[in-house]
């Protein structure tokens, strides 16, 4: 799968709430280090952020379960404050 057809997508939890959108990657030694990802409102509210207008938090590869029409994380909803970081 080439990059460009991986910005964008929507990342979606386990269960199937949507926490935002792939915005950029960060590439070290010819491996993705971590997803950069414009969060939505409610998971940025969840994570604690103080409503900025364009919120961001990245995320390890290691908490991507799958990758298809929307990017999947192997955490629910309720357990994202343990794999996305707010930037």
């Amino acid at each position: 799968m080439r990059i460009k057809e991986i910005i964008g997508k929507e990342v979606l939890t386990e269960d199937g709430v949507s926490v935002g959108s792939v915005e950029d990657l960060e590439v070290e030694n010819w491996t993705v280090s971590k997803l950069v990802l414009r969060l939505n409102r409610d998971a940025a509210k969840n994570l604690g952020s103080r409503f900025s207008l364009r919120p961001k938090g990245s995320v390890s590869p290691s908490f991507v379960k799958g990758v298809g029409d929307y990017i999947t994380l192997n955490v629910s909803f309720n357990q994202i404050k343990e794999s996305i970081k707010l930037e």
